[in-house]
């Protein structure tokens, strides 16, 4: 007499422990393309966020080593990188928009080096050098720029197709495996024929892409791991201006005594550009 109520019991149970875990089917309206879509909204509620920045690319058809560098940012986009592993492991840089003509500043690890800031275009040869992107496309937000404007072009053109691939346990908890794709063909200007991005499940943020071209082999693959969001970076990063005056105002490092040309080394007693803990409140 019990065994109908007890299986209907257990079959309960299931379908609370699914939800409870995340592994539930998206709901009406959720479908793959529409979480693609809620990339945007999430990035919207986010003001500033620290990760470890992975990347490896092909560039000029020549593999790129793999690189790690931690970032913090905050809106409306500054920037601060310091490498930690890979060629330019000990790279600091330092952008903020709208500043110095929009040029960021770079410090050079080495015994000589470390004593000259260059500033530079984001998009300079040397950077396109390295890198597919200029360091401006470093960030989530442009990430979700540059795949939602893709993906939205393709929507339009009938020619996109993007397939949900689940949940599952990843390095920063429950994450969702999207792949987009693109048609083949040159003369359609997608970055790539296949995208495969990771969404992390509480944020609903992308935390991983990796880009496979027309033969779908692999590009590129980035990653922002550690994510936090909102992280206390410090006043000089949510309010500061001319990134020079930050240079000058880090505690027990002389100030600069002129400006240089753009493009031209600063030199100055500074022993690298300021980190978010270096600089005094206020």
């Amino acid at each position: 007499m019990l065994g109908p109520f007890i299986r209907v019991g257990i079959a309960g149970l299931l379908v609370l422990a699914a939800v409870a875990l995340g592994l539930a089917a998206p709901a009406a309206g959720e479908g793959p393309a529409a979480l693609l879509l809620g990339m945007e909204a999430a990035y919207a509620r986010v003001e500033g966020y620290t990760a470890l920045f992975v990347r490896q690319e092909v560039v000029g058809g020549v593999p790129r080593p793999r690189e790690e560098a931690l970032l913090k940012w905050r809106r409306p986009g500054l920037m601060y990188l310091r490498w930690t592993a890979g060629p330019p492991v000990g790279r600091e840089i330092l952008y903020v928009p709208g500043r110095n003509d929009d040029l960021m500043l770079v410090r050079e690890p080495g015994l000589l080096r470390r004593f000259a800031t260059v500033v530079m275009a984001p998009d300079s040869p040397r950077v396109l050098q390295e890198s597919r992107h200029p360091v401006t496309d470093i960030g989530i937000g442009r990430l979700i720029d540059l795949v939602l404007s893709d993906a939205r072009r393709a929507a339009q053109a009938g020619e996109l197709t993007v397939r949900d691939h689940g949940l599952a346990r990843g390095p920063g908890g429950l994450e969702r495996r999207l792949e987009v794709v693109f048609p083949r063909g040159r003369e359609r200007g997608y970055a790539g024929h296949r995208l495969v991005l990771t969404l992390a499940a509480d944020s609903g943020l992308p935390v991983r892409a990796i880009v496979h071209d027309r033969d779908d082999g692999v590009v590129a693959e980035y990653a922002y791991r550690d994510l936090k969001l909102d992280a206390e970076l410090t006043k000089w990063l949510a309010e500061t201006g001319d990134p020079r005056v930050v240079l000058r105002a880090v505690p027990g490092r002389p100030g600069r005594r002129g400006a240089r040309p753009a493009g031209a080394p600063q030199r100055g007693g500074a022993r690298g550009l300021p980190r978010g803990d270096e600089l005094p409140p206020g």
